[in-house]
Order: C-alpha cells, then sequence, then structure tokens
C-alpha cells in the first residue's frame, strides 16, 4: 500500500464532531418518541432536594 493510498488521519475535531452529530441526532429521537428523560426535559426540570447530604 502506497502513502497515497491511505485515507487522511481521523482528528480530535473530527471526533468530536461526529460525536456531538450522534448526540443531537439520539435527542432528536428521543424527543420525537417523548421519552422522558430527554435533555431539554432535565433542563426544565427543578432540582429536587432530598434533604440526604453526604457527612463532612
Amino acid at each position: 500500500m502506497e502513502a497515497t493510498d491511505r485515507p487522511a488521519p481521523v482528528t480530535g475535531e473530527d471526533l468530536e464532531n461526529l460525536v456531538d452529530d450522534m448526540e443531537k441526532r439520539v435527542e432528536s429521537e428521543r424527543e420525537e418518541e417523548g421519552v422522558k428523560g430527554s435533555v431539554s426535559d432535565r433542563e426544565e426540570q427543578r432540582p429536587i432536594e432530598t434533604g440526604d447530604e453526604a457527612p463532612d
């Protein structure tokens, strides 16, 4: 195999973009299906105060 036959190396930015696109796709699918716990649901939800805290 010659050097010109090799595909371009994958960069960290390429991987970051791939993961971002996949996350957006999954989020869209979950929202379309009405799955509770999607990112937008969690962003709108107020934090629950349980009163349970770890001791110092």
